[in-house]
């Protein structure tokens, strides 16, 4: 007699990267909605192979230039000295990377994905691809979606909560006996609202950061949902590096 497949039954969201140290789980979904989630789902869709998410910038460009990768990424925002690419899902789209590797360094969402990755796999989601991550969140008991949030994982970010709301309204939709933790329970009342998510993101302190910058096609770029079935998931290799695939 098979085995029943399995399915989640619990599911939650952490407001804050620190938060999951407190939260058991199977799945762990990081959202960095502005920008860093919805590039590298960008990315794997325009045929990237893979990808090292550091924490550091220096490694970052040794890194990149050792293994012949190539460098996105940003520091308040905009590309660092010498990187190819800075952290635009618009300009990931467009760059020639098929069958390449690359090197990722955020402010925010590469911090939260080395940090949660020491606990287990950890999978990029955003907008772009959130019906793709929910499809293969449900295959797992415990999941968390985890906002990466701000000032380098200590503050809440409502674009971050509000991505999140809707990967998590399509987990729920596929696995409505799920228990719903506190805020998961408050994000999906919220995503109800129809254009709450749209206007929440859009409206976003980070948002408005980026406007100013001249980053507002990156904003409504990271508005598009499911457009992507990239599903990029990682774990810490041997020699420590968090190295992402698409797992879709």
């Amino acid at each position: 007699m098979g085995h029943a497949p399995r399915v989640t039954h619990t599911l939650d969201i952490a407001l804050l990267p620190a938060e999951t140290l407190a939260m058991k789980a199977d799945y762990r979904v990081v959202v960095d909605v502005l920008r860093a989630t919805t590039t590298i789902a960008t990315l794997f869709a325009a045929g990237l192979d893979s990808l090292l998410a550091v924490d550091n910038i220096a490694v970052a460009r040794s890194r990149a230039d050792s293994e012949n990768r190539v460098l996105f990424g940003e520091v308040n925002r905009l590309p660092p000295d010498g990187f190819d690419y800075g952290n635009s899902p618009q300009a990931a789209f467009e760059a020639r990377i098929a069958n390449r590797g690359a090197v990722l360094f955020t402010t925010n969402g590469t911090r939260a994905l080395t940090t949660l990755a020491k606990r287990g796999p950890v999978t990029a989601g955003a907008l772009v691809n959130a019906s793709a991550v929910a499809r293969d969140a449900v295959q797992h008991e415990r999941v968390i979606i985890v906002c990466a949030g701000s000032a380098g994982g200590t503050r809440f970010a409502l674009d971050d909560f509000a991505a999140a709301a809707a990967i998590a309204q399509r987990i729920a939709a596929r696995a409505p006996i799920a228990k719903l933790g506190d805020a998961a329970r408050i994000a999906l009342g919220l995503a109800e609202t129809l254009g709450w998510v749209t206007s929440a993101i859009r409206e976003s302190h980070h948002a408005g950061l980026l406007g100013r910058l001249g980053l507002g096609p990156d904003v409504e770029f990271a508005l598009r949902e499911d457009i992507f079935a990239a599903v990029p998931t990682g774990r810490i290799l041997e020699n420590g590096d968090l190295c992402l695939f698409d797992a879709g």
